[in-house]
């Protein structure tokens, strides 16, 4: 009888003994145990089983499970019970919810194959009998309905999804798609050979789709990927954007991957189109702000509130005469001061009022010596809400034109004057020619010493106001063709018509001829030059001077050309570097009304017609002066030279 299940119903006789050790073994165990014999009784339970099936000790040997637990009756529960015991072959049952525990019990049954040896009291019993493992599963059972039930709102919020959704495997394989997905490409995902999505994709993406989808795969990367899917209705190729990002469990190995997809023809198509429009119109902003830099007229704007600078071009930056990038920031009554009315126009363009076409006239604070004229606008920016934001300015200077218009007039007059002068000389010459031969007729005759003295002073003067007349007819006739010409010819005609202001001046001339070789060149042009020069040394020394003239023979070193080299010197007041920058320049004068600011641009003009050039040095410290040096080259003009001939 060892090999045995033998049970004590009651806890005594030689059974007890083995009640003892095995029942707190199978006490310890965390399933239910429940042994029965075939008349359906009860004659077993471990701790487990008497809490999780509620077996009270009454139960035990007394009743049948059937009435214990009527509520199994008719149920697959007592059908896998009586088959197992009549068959003698294990069953197992699960999950079975039993409703008055609120429990659900996986359930496994285990025919004894040997008879059951039971002890009651004295008696003792031989049956056969079965093993009944409980095991509760109500919190698993929960789970895997809960997890049921997820899975299902997934699969519905998947379905009814606007996006298309997709699943694939670690190796790349696309597993699902939801509805919408499945509609727009025409057929379902079955995946044989791992490439099957490929076709889905426009012929000239479909290279790059797989690139990034391998590498996605072989690093865990996340997939990201605009590319063109075929549409199965009507065959179009769209743009879409796809994403995938790889599931991973908790040790980080990749499970799955989780993909949506968007079409985005639409939008890559907007943004397309303002791309287009953009780059159209930066092109245009471009042109715009190149106009507007290149402008020759002065372009600024200003903030309304404090009359800040904000924008400025390279012309507006020269009429303020400050550096562009030192402009921006300053107020208008810091650029424009010394010009009230410029500052009452730009008050009522911030007030709203369009200013057009007013012109202003005065000097700068940073360059008082310079009157200029201005023709100004300006026009107000509004804002949304209609007031003013900002002020455009467009400024053009009429200074220039203004000099050239006052230049003009001047050059009339003179041009008036030579002409005058000229009649006047050659008019003089007659009269002079007789008065000097009745001088003479005197002189022969006269007998007192004094008489005589005076009439040769009186022949002297005479003889130089012919010379004087004649110059004056030099001057003023201009010859058609270059013509050789000394330095001493071109001095002396010079000399000779501000002799008078030279002597008056108290200005002392020292000259120095070391040049024989005569230049070729318009004689009258190259007098102009001299005589410009020489007046304005006399100009320079109101206080009396010295005066140097000289001339050498010179080769350029920069052209190897041999020429003529005139100096012009002077012990006057100078000038300084800044003057000296902007001697050349039309209309700039440092004689104020006095002046036109043509003399040394013409000379500059002419010397380079006649393919020299001209060079300035010039202190105002302890040792003043300044030396004016003309270099000419000996042929610098070609008799046939087309543009000096006139």
């Amino acid at each position: 009888m060892a090999d045995k299940l033998t049970v004590s119903i009651d806890g005594t006789g030689d059974g007890a003994f083995a009640r003892t050790l095995l029942g707190r073994v199978v006490d310890a165990l965390p399933d239910g145990v429940l042994v029965l014999d075939s008349e359906w009784r009860i004659v077993y339970a471990n701790d487990t089983a008497r809490k999780i099936s509620r077996v009270e000790p009454e139960y035990i040997g007394k009743g049948t499970h059937w009435e214990h637990y009527p509520e199994t009756l008719g149920t697959s529960v007592e059908t896998a019970y009586r088959e197992a015991m009549a068959s003698g072959v294990e069953r197992v049952l699960e999950p079975y919810y039993f409703e008055r525990f609120t429990t659900w019990y996986s359930i496994r049954l285990i025919p004894i194959e040997e008879h059951l040896i039971l002890h009651y009291r004295d008696a003792t019993a031989e049956q056969d009998g079965m093993i009944a493992f409980l095991r509760d599963v109500t919190a698993q059972k929960l789970k895997e309905d809960e997890l049921r039930k997820s899975e299902e709102r997934y699969r519905i919020l998947t379905e009814l999804n606007p996006q298309s959704l997709w699943t694939a495997d670690t190796e790349g394989r696309v597993l699902y798609a939801n509805h919408r997905f499945l509609e727009y490409i025409g057929h379902d995902f079955v995946p044989r050979d791992g490439d099957e999505y490929v076709r889905c994709f426009d012929p000239a993406d479909r290279e790059r789709v797989v690139e990034m989808w391998s590498h996605s795969i072989a690093t865990g990367e996340d997939y990201a990927i605009d590319a063109r899917m075929l549409r199965a209705s009507d065959g179009a190729s769209r743009w879409w954007h796809l994403r995938a990002l790889p599931i991973r469990d908790e040790s980080g190995t990749i499970q799955q991957w989780l993909g949506v997809a968007s079409d985005v023809h639409e939008n890559r198509e907007a943004q397309e189109r303002l791309r287009e429009q953009f780059l159209e119109i930066d092109r245009q902003r471009r042109e715009v702000e190149t106009i507007y830099l290149g402008s020759p007229i002065g372009m600024a704007l200003y903030d309304a509130k404090d009359l800040r600078l904000l924008r400025i071009n390279a012309r507006q930056a020269e009429i303020f005469r400050l550096p562009a990038a030192d402009a921006i920031g300053k107020t208008y009554h810091e650029l424009a001061g010394g010009v009230p009315a410029a500052f009452e126009l730009i008050q009522r363009a911030a007030a709203g009022e369009a200013v057009l076409n007013h012109q202003l006239e005065g000097t700068l604070d940073r360059r008082p010596d310079e009157y200029r004229y201005w023709n100004i606008n300006y026009s107000p920016i509004f804002a949304e809400d209609g007031s003013v934001r900002a002020i455009a300015s467009a400024t053009y200077e009429l200074t220039h034109q203004k000099r050239a218009e006052a230049a003009l007039i001047q050059s009339e007059k003179l041009a008036a004057v030579g002409r005058l002068a000229s009649s006047i000389a050659h008019e003089i010459n007659n009269p002079l020619e007789s008065v000097m031969n009745l001088i003479y007729i005197a002189r022969q005759h006269a007998i007192l010493p004094e008489v005589q003295t005076f009439l040769d002073l009186a022949d002297q003067e005479l003889r130089r106001v012919s010379v004087i007349a004649n110059q004056t007819l030099r001057f003023h006739k201009q010859a058609s063709r270059p013509q050789a010409v000394s330095c001493t010819e071109l001095f002396s005609t010079v000399l000779s018509i501000y002799e008078g202001r030279l002597r008056n001046s108290r200005i002392s001339v020292e000259k120095r001829k070391r040049a024989e070789r005569p230049i070729l060149c318009f004689e009258g042009e190259i007098r102009q030059v001299l005589n410009n020069l020489v007046s304005n040394s006399i100009d320079a020394m109101n206080k009396g001077g010295r005066l140097l003239l000289r001339s050498r023979e010179a080769t350029d070193w920069r052209s190897g050309v041999r020429g003529l080299v005139l100096t012009v010197a002077d012990t006057g007041a100078g000038m300084d570097a800044e003057t000296q920058a902007r001697i050349f320049e039309a209309f700039f004068t440092t004689k104020g009304l006095q002046g036109t600011g043509l003399g040394l641009w013409i000379s500059a003009e002419i010397i380079e017609r006649h393919h020299g050039r001209v060079r300035v040095r010039s202190s105002g410290g302890a040792a003043h002066g300044t030396v004016f040096t003309v270099f000419l080259p000996f042929e610098g003009v070609p008799v046939a030279d087309p543009m000096v001939v006139g």
